[in-house]
């Protein structure tokens, strides 16, 4: 929209989306258990997008852009039976924060769950304002802005906020026998007697945490000659501690003395004013050395050459990445159990829930017997950071052929990762104690003698009743034997990853001439890092979190060689072309396009796993090996071939590596082995179309094409069982990890 009378200076636009899913039981119902017995959740998305830009022009040479926008997407999940309400007159789980809204959930050991938890959620929200000038004087051009983002995570969920019931075969079996094949009872039964083994209440939860960013910059692209242009500049980033709604935050304070636990120092702290609180709205403290200075250079060595190098430090941002957190205190989330092997209910259905602690509570001892989160101060606000230099030369060999030769190096710190474990048991404990003495109990009195004997006691008053059967010797030896894990990751606390990146880079580009047009490029890299054990499950936590060298190496993305070809070539034949331009000979020949998307790249690395546990809490278990060489099984029959006679060729060689039980300690292989890697992807995809037009330059255009995914159905098998200490799985393939080939067809009319 242009303002009228001043359409050359200002243009206004804006633009709006939205989108909605909804998956709801259709007209037969939902794929489960009839009714109201259904354990369904409906899921409901929906999503806004607001965009607005203010361009204005004061001068031919002083522009200014502004912008404002916001993404609101929300995400819900619901039951039938909570949209139906008034269940406290139909039936109520007595005791349950609220057994009105929901039917309470009845759990089976042997059958499906009655009934589905009450709504859960988030809502992800950012709204952000910036403005850009730029201002064109001689030799320069300076650009300068600064922007503000407030970004939202509202997490919600009142699962079980009716209550949830267990019942087990255990209350109508053979009473202290667990054994479900000698035990005999009935779950069923167990429910008709109202029976109840164990049970849960949630408290309604609404975290609403956010994460205000700023940034400024300048920037000057300075044209010293007609050869060459200097770009310099500076950018500045920060994030702000985290803050919620309602100032319901709480975390672990390693400083704090815990009442609860003798004072021994690591508490809990909470944000807010008030008592027992901190008389702040955020737990975490200010990073504000976020600076980023940029200088690039680009020069002409003659009309066909341009070699272009830069240098940068940049950061990025950071935000909620793994839900409602950092809550304790605020939200319960409480279970009811029993040890007594199906010989007492722990409650009666009949009867009202067993009594429970309801939030808030402000107390320093409150998580004691369970996990902390820790923001570890500052480390929440500092940004990730990434230092980058690139080299390249571009040389224009044709009028339509480009060669692009470079070299790109990216290296990182402060990444998010999941490696830091600061309740593990110290890893000299390891060598001392066998883990039979580790697991022994100081709520059995024979085997606290044990510990006694050992010349251990109790860490603080309150030990047993905090933990109970998991008041262990190893837990008492904990940093901090309070708490069970002190967790850095959610959140975006933990920050420890490193990562460094190197490529060479041939590309060569042809602009489309003659009826071809291509782009290729071959790329040898290498990264090394150890920030990836965020995203990769099964590679969380160091291995030992007093030595995190082993977790550095080769990357789990790490590909050494990557070639990729796209291709389009229009035949020479039909009109417009040099043959067959009219005629029956346009119509049979003319108008044949071939396209093809080719990938040629290596196997990520392979991760092996299987050391033995130690019982002092550690993270991934890293396999023994001797070396690594020698992991790859022999093939018998010359070209691997998981079917082969027999057992089939396996990927990974089992008699490579040391028995794992013979050998005690934290194993010593890296997370990848660079030397072993999945098998190639090699991928040919590829597409023929034809053109057809009717009725002249402005009549009907028709256009026909088969397309072809995988054309030679190139099989790529999977590594099999990489667990050292499972040898009938370990390097068994049973799977392949890409697609078959596949065909289509398709046609689209144009008038």
């Amino acid at each position: 929209m242009e303002p009228e009378g001043r359409p050359e200076k200002d243009r206004i636009s804006f633009y709006f989306g939205w989108n909605e899913q909804l998956e709801a039981p259709g007209p037969l119902g939902v794929n489960t258990l009839p009714g109201l017995y259904s354990d369904f959740l409906d899921l409901n998305r929906k999503s806004k997008v607001y965009r607005a830009t203010w361009d204005h022009n004061f001068t031919p040479t002083l522009l200014n852009q502004f912008r404002g926008g916001g993404n609101d997407w929300r995400e819900g999940h619901d039951s039938v039976q909570e949209k139906i309400g008034g269940w406290k007159d139909k039936f109520c789980i007595a005791g349950a924060p609220d057994c009105d809204y929901n039917l309470g959930v009845l759990r089976f050991s042997e059958y499906t769950q009655w009934g589905a938890y009450s709504n859960n959620g988030s809502e992800n929200l950012v709204y952000s304002f910036a403005d850009d000038m730029t201002w064109i004087r001689g030799k320069h051009t300076l650009k300068f802005g600064g922007m503000y983002q407030l970004g939202a995570y509202n997490g919600y969920g009142r699962q079980c906020v009716a209550g949830c019931a267990d019942f087990s075969y255990l209350g109508t079996g053979r009473a202290f026998d667990e054994n479900f094949g000698t035990a005999g009872g009935n779950s069923f039964a167990s429910f008709l007697l109202g029976w109840a083994t164990n049970g849960s209440i949630d408290t309604v939860r609404y975290i609403g945490q956010q994460w205000p960013y700023f940034a400024g910059y300048v920037q000057d692209d300075w044209k010293l000659s007609s050869k060459l242009t200097v770009n310099l500049g500076l950018r500045w980033d920060m994030t702000l501690p985290p803050r919620e709604e309602l100032d319901r935050w709480s975390d672990f304070s390693p400083t704090t003395p815990n009442p609860g636990a003798d004072n021994r120092l690591g508490a809990l702290i909470y944000a807010g004013s008030g008592e027992g609180r901190q008389g702040s709205r955020t737990l975490a403290d200010s990073w504000f050395r976020g600076f980023g200075p940029r200088i690039g250079l680009a020069y002409s060595w003659d009309s066909k050459t341009v070699i272009r190098t830069n240098f940068a430090r940049s950061f990025s941002q950071v935000t909620t990445t793994t839900g409602s957190t950092h809550q304790k205190g605020f939200t319960q989330t409480f279970g009811f159990g029993t040890t007594a092997s199906g010989t007492a209910p722990t409650f009666l259905l009949r009867d009202q829930l067993p009594p429970y602690p309801v939030p808030p509570f402000i107390s320093p001892s409150f998580q004691n017997g369970a996990d902390m989160p820790w923001w570890q101060g500052q480390e929440v606000t500092r940004l990730p950071e990434q230092l980058s230099w690139n080299l390249s030369v571009q040389r224009q060999l044709t009028s339509s052929l480009v060669l692009d030769v470079g070299y790109n190096a990216v290296a990182g710190s402060h990444l998010q990762a999941g490696l830091l474990n600061y309740n593990q048991v110290p890893t000299f404990y390891a060598q001392r104690l066998t883990n039979a003495q580790l697991g022994l109990r100081f709520n059995d009195p024979g085997q606290a003698a044990q510990i006694a004997g050992l010349g251990f006691g109790l860490p603080y008053t309150d030990f047993v009743r905090n933990f109970g059967n998991r008041a262990t010797l190893a837990q008492s030896l904990r940093p901090y034997p309070q708490y069970t894990d002190i967790n850095t990751w959610d959140g975006n606390g933990d920050h420890s990853g490193h990562s460094s990146y190197h490529a060479a880079i041939v590309k060569l580009d042809k602009r489309f001439a003659q009826g071809l047009s291509f782009t290729t490029s071959y790329v040898f890299s290498k990264m090394l890092t150890d920030a990836d054990s965020y995203w990769i499950t099964d590679q969380s936590w160091a291995a030992d979190h007093y030595n995190r060298r082993l977790e550095k190496s080769i990357g789990s993305y790490d590909v050494t060689h990557n070639y990729k070809l796209g291709l389009t070539y229009e035949l020479p034949f039909g009109k417009g072309k040099r043959w067959a331009n009219s005629g029956v000979a346009n119509w049979v020949i003319g108008g044949w396009r071939l396209s093809s998307i080719n990938l040629y790249a290596s196997g990520r690395p392979i991760a092996i796993s299987g050391g033995s546990g130690l019982g002092i809490f550690t993270g991934r278990q890293p396999a023994f090996i001797t070396s690594y060489d020698n992991w790859r099984a022999p093939e018998r029959s010359g070209s691997f071939d998981p079917q082969v006679t027999g057992n089939g060729d396996r990927f990974l060689d089992i008699t490579a590596f040391p028995s794992q039980s013979a050998v005690r300690g934290i194993g010593n292989s890296t997370r990848f082995n660079p030397k072993v890697r999945e098998f190639a992807n090699l991928t040919e995809n590829v597409s023929v179309a034809k053109s057809l037009r009717f009725g002249g330059d402005r009549g009907i255009t028709a256009e026909i094409r088969g397309e072809a995914f995988n054309l030679f159905n190139r099989h790529r098998f999977g590594n099999g069982g990489t667990n050292v200490s499972d040898p009938n799985s370990f390097g068994r393939v049973t799977n392949v990890i890409n697609d078959p080939r596949r065909l289509q067809v398709g046609a689209k009319i144009t008038f």
